[in-house]
């Protein structure tokens, strides 16, 4: 078969198809898709994070742009071949996937640090398990906040959303089309500022019952060695504080819980509003 019946023949292939497009594009458009969408599940604690084998990510990646396809093909209207216009396009496509990223990972962060804050102010930092979504070790209570708030998003379908939120940023950012900023550039990197001061309130807030009796066992020893120096305290509250801890935890879990599903809204507004813009 030569060159030209080859060529007849593709061109047959996709006429009886209905492929409007060249595969050229069909191909530079998917590879900015998979720019956009890799970031989101390589670094987003809900779906496994760095301990989920590459080629599990790569897989969830490819099903997941096989998906939204459909709905950036019909955007689109030309993926430039250039070498420059194209890997222009391709770090525009990787910094909305970076910024989605951030901001889907938020809430977890801030519980990952707020059980950093407890095992710090309670003396549990010594003990080190290995948390699978963050693919290293973790304190304690650092492990129950990561672990908690992972099982609440997804129990709360809060995935949905964000591959929900992944597909409406194809319609107001296409592939072939780089951010207006229609508020402003500084808009948007003040909400970003915003949602890293967010970020540290998320992590105190989730820490505060716990912050708040340690406080309070460390002003009663204290006085207590005040009133008898011969009372070694350091020594006592290595062993009362940890207790307190865990009763304050068991006592509070409830209401932390309550935090951390309204700050899941928080954080769907925040993304947005980010989105928002940048289109």
């Amino acid at each position: 078969m030569g060159a030209a019946e080859a060529q007849e023949l593709v061109a047959a292939l996709r006429h009886e198809l209905g492929i409007q497009l060249d595969f050229t594009q069909i191909l530079l458009a998917f590879a900015l898709l998979m720019a956009r969408v890799l970031p989101v599940i390589i670094l987003t604690p809900f779906l496994g994070g760095e301990t989920t084998p590459q080629e599990v990510k790569l897989g969830l990646g490819v099903m997941i742009g096989m998906v939204l396809y459909p709905v950036l093909i019909a955007q689109v209207r030309e993926i430039p071949i250039s070498a420059v216009l194209f890997i222009a396009l391709m770090l525009k496509e990787l910094f909305l996937g970076l910024t989605l990223a951030f901001i889907v990972g938020m809430v977890f962060d801030a519980a990952n640090s707020a059980g950093n804050l407890i095992d710090s102010m309670s003396g549990t930092n010594q003990a080190q398990l290995m948390v699978p979504q963050m693919g290293q070790n973790a304190s304690l209570f650092s492990n129950l906040q990561q672990q908690m708030a992972t099982v609440l998003f997804l129990t709360l379908g809060g995935h949905h959303i964000v591959f929900q939120v992944l597909g409406e940023s194809l319609t107001q950012i296409p592939l072939d089309q780089y951010p207006r900023f229609s508020h402003g550039t500084w808009g948007f990197f003040e909400t970003m500022l915003r949602i890293f001061g967010d970020m540290i309130r998320i992590a105190l807030a989730l820490a505060s019952p716990v912050l708040l009796a340690t406080f309070m066992v460390d002003l009663a020893l204290g006085m207590i060695n005040r009133v008898a120096p011969q009372v070694q305290v350091f020594f006592v509250a290595m062993q009362i504080k940890p207790v307190v801890t865990v009763l304050i935890m068991v006592t509070a879990i409830h209401l932390i819980i309550d935090r951390v599903i309204g700050e899941y809204g928080v954080m769907f507004r925040w993304l947005k509003r980010a989105f928002e813009l940048l289109s």
